[in-house]
């Protein structure tokens, strides 16, 4: 996976709820969103989590050891899952959340890993991961930045195909944690580092903000719909909304590489005499009749004499007779010169 190049993700993360049948179908679905990649999360309940961890704040319905236990798939689905990302031409990513989980995606082919904010501080799961030699994302969300540098460093000192993305764990995000100067930090301090942004606000507009920024490669929730069960659903996007962020960003990825010239006349050319006026006559002005200001007026289109010469041809006389409305051509004045 080149991670240089723009791609827009979609998280479906844990909202299939363990339906084989429904993570394709969200796969399916992203795909004809227009989206890059899709990526989901691959827990295994005993080598992640002890049976009495906390719950997060915003998701209490279920005990989460018994809640990855009993939405996780098999190899054979999940190389269903692979499959179907590949015949509707999407990549295929996950957040592995164990060294377990990691050889589990590995003996997969997975295309990329993406490291959950939380296995920041996980380092003996980084080095594994970092050995691994495949593509890897990571995401910054509950990490400090000495944390975030010892991170880093595992990734680059072994020559990794890493990736580096803004991320504020908090659902839905306030505007005011977005951090979008947190990607012009990054430039700074992890040059050459492909960056991005996994976006936990409402909308659509801090993706595209980040995308402007540089950030290209951008991370948004995914659901066939907000009322699907989860932590997630009722933060993600549906259909209609990812449809349009992906053509947003890709509008944008357009105009920002197709710089244009204001010196370009040729550009607009015709809009320019559509719209622009011309000097006009706006009374009968006989041949050889000295013009005065009460002669003439300004009327598009701009195809006769451009209205910046108005002061230039009062007192001039005329060539030929003029009509109302007649557009003024340099050859129907004497002695006009510009």
């Amino acid at each position: 996976m080149d991670l240089n190049k723009r791609k827009i993700i979609a998280e479906l993360g844990m909202t299939h709820d363990g339906s084989l049948g429904q993570a394709k179908a969200m796969i399916i679905a992203a795909a004809e969103c227009g989206v890059d990649a899709v990526k989901l999360q691959t827990h295994i309940s005993e080598a992640e989590t002890i049976r009495n961890a906390p719950e997060p704040p915003y998701f209490k319905a279920e005990n989460r050891y018994d809640y990855f236990k009993r939405t996780a798939f098999n190899m054979e689905q999940w190389r269903e899952l692979k499959e179907c990302a590949g015949e509707n031409h999407v990549e295929f990513i996950s957040s592995p959340f164990s060294i377990e989980a990691i050889d589990f995606l590995m003996e997969l082919g997975i295309d990329c890993f993406k490291v959950p904010s939380g296995e920041i501080t996980n380092i003996p799961y980084l080095i594994h991961l970092a050995e691994a030699k495949v593509p890897v994302i990571v995401s910054s969300g509950m990490s400090s930045l000495s944390e975030l540098d010892e991170c880093m460093e595992i990734f680059l000192k072994r020559g990794c195909n890493v990736a580096l993305m803004q991320c504020t764990s908090e659902y839905p995000c306030d505007p005011k944690h977005v951090g979008l100067n947190i990607i012009d930090l990054f430039k700074e301090k992890y040059p050459g580092v492909p960056l991005g942004f996994s976006d936990h606000t409402s909308g659509e507009w801090a993706a595209i903000a980040a995308f402007e920024r540089g950030a290209h490669l951008i991370e948004k929730h995914f659901t066939l719909s907000k009322k699907m069960y989860g932590p997630d659903a009722k933060m993600s996007m549906e259909p209609e909304e990812m449809k349009q962020l992906s053509e947003s960003i890709k509008n944008l990825e357009t105009a920002l590489d197709n710089p244009v010239s204001k010196e370009d006349a040729a550009a607009f050319s015709e809009m320019k005499t559509i719209f622009q006026k011309s000097i006009v006559a706006v009374k009968d002005i006989p041949e050889g009749t000295e013009i005065s200001a009460d002669m003439i007026g300004y009327k598009k289109p701009g195809t006769g004499i451009p209205t910046k010469y108005y002061r230039d041809i009062i007192g001039k006389k005329t060539k030929k007779d003029l009509h109302f409305d007649d557009i003024i051509n340099f050859d129907d004045v004497e002695g006009l010169t510009v």
